[in-house]
């Protein structure tokens, strides 16, 4: 099942094969969009997200609003940092 939702030639080069199963789980019920996943499981890694908040971004399709507006938080803070003030400045809408 996780071969089949992630495919290509090594699944251990992509930032899925760095979560843990609960994690993966939560990525593959609430996330039928391959890049979708893709792109939660690469900032969960990055933003070391708790299975929690990782359905609280994928609830709030966080990545899908982010990036409306440039900042230059990521260059200025440490990366949990910067997500957090990422997430302030962000548009609730």
């Amino acid at each position: 099942m996780i071969c089949a939702a992630w495919p290509g030639s090594s699944i251990a080069l992509q930032a899925v094969a760095q979560l843990p199963w609960g994690h993966i789980t939560v990525l593959l019920d609430k996330l039928p969009v391959q890049a979708d996943r893709d792109g939660y499981a690469a900032a969960a890694v990055e933003y070391g997200w708790s299975r929690n908040v990782l359905m609280n971004m994928i609830m709030n399709k966080t990545l899908e609003r982010t990036g409306a507006a440039p900042s230059n938080f990521a260059q200025q803070l440490v990366a949990p940092h910067s997500e957090l003030a990422q997430q302030v400045a962000k548009d609730p809408l």
